[in-house]
């Protein structure tokens, strides 16, 4: 119970969300070139608390890389992991 308490209080902590999305926002783009150079044909990315949004912040940029980014939200909304692919695979 105490676990969950703490995990709730870095969630709410603003310096923590913000280490967080950076983090994830560089995990994407890294993500996004390494399949875009052909090095892999797709890359999952998982544990993202903010990968649903960053998925639509991305969307434009993966279609013009042709790319497509597939969220794949958890059961209990607390995030998704973050499907990247070729669109013509």
């Amino acid at each position: 119970m105490e676990r969950h308490a703490a995990r709730e209080n870095a969630a709410l902590d603003p310096e923590e969300t913000r280490r967080r999305l950076t983090s994830e926002v560089a995990e994407v783009e890294s993500a996004m070139a390494l399949v875009a150079s052909g090095s892999a044909t797709r890359i999952t990315l998982a544990g993202l608390r903010f990968g649903g949004q960053l998925a639509e912040r991305f969307s434009a940029i993966a279609r013009l890389k042709g790319l497509r980014l597939e969220p794949l939200p958890w059961p209990d909304d607390s995030g998704c992991d973050l499907v990247v692919r070729r669109s013509d695979e």
